[in-house]
C-alpha cells in the first residue's frame, strides 16, 4: 500500500519511515506488521537460525533493507546473509535466504511479487511462512511448496516447521484469543 506520491531513490534512502517501508519503482510501500502472531514468529526464525551455527551469528538479520534492483528495496523480516557478504545498512549482494511472514492484510500475490524480487536479484531460496495458518513454504525459482518432510531448508540451512510455530498456543500468552486489556 502506497504512502505518499512518487519519490527519487535518494529521497527514500534519505528518509526515515516507522515502521521501515518498501519502494518499489518510485513508491513507498508500507509493510504489515507489528502483531504478536508475526512478531513472536520472526523472533522464533531469526533467533533459532542464529544459534544454530556459529558462523551466521552476525548474518541472520531482522528487517535489513535489501536493495534487490537499482529501483526497488525489499525489507524482509529475517535474512541471512550470504558467506562473504560485507556488512551494509543497505544488504546489495544476494542473500542466502529470505524470510516473509505473512499478517493478516497481505495477500499471496504481494507476498509472491517480493519473493519474485528476492529471486530476480539472485536469492535462491525463501520461506514464506503464515502464523495465522500454522502453514509455511519454502520457494526457489520456479517451484513454491509446502515442505513434505515437516523441514525448511535453504540449502545446508534446515528448520522444522514445528520449531517455527512452537508456543504460539501456550496457556497464558497474550494472542487475540485470550487477550484482554487490564481494567481501568
Amino acid at each position: 500500500m502506497a504512502v505518499g506520491a512518487l519519490i527519487s531513490v535518494a529521497e527514500y534512502l534519505n528518509t526515515s519511515y516507522r515502521p521501515d517501508c518498501d519502494y518499489v519503482d518510485g513508491e513507498v510501500q508500507e509493510r504489515n506488521l507489528g502483531e504478536f502472531e508475526h512478531s513472536s514468529t520472526q523472533l522464533v526464525i531469526g533467533s533459532w537460525l542464529m544459534t544454530r551455527d556459529d558462523k551466521l551469528f552476525r548474518r541472520v538479520l531482522t528487517e535489513q533493507s535489501v536493495q534487490v534492483r537499482s529501483s526497488r528495496f525489499r525489507i524482509p523480516d529475517v535474512c541471512v546473509l550470504a558467506d562473504g557478504a560485507p556488512q551494509e545498512s543497505i544488504t546489495r549482494i544476494p542473500p542466502r535466504l529470505c524470510v516473509e511472514i505473512l499478517s493478516k492484510d497481505d495477500s499471496m500475490s504481494e507476498i509472491m511479487e517480493r519473493v519474485d524480487d528476492y529471486f530476480q536479484m539472485g536469492v535462491p531460496f525463501c520461506w514464506v511462512v503464515d502464523p495465522a495458518k500454522r502453514r509455511a513454504w519454502i520457494a526457489t525459482p520456479g517451484l513454491f511448496s509446502q515442505p513434505a518432510d515437516g523441514i525448511l531448508r535453504a540449502g545446508e540451512l534446515a528448520m522444522p516447521v514445528s520449531e517455527v510455530f512452537k508456543g504460539l498456543n501456550e496457556p497464558g500468552l497474550r494472542s487475540p484469543q485470550n487477550f484482554s486489556p487490564p481494567a481501568e
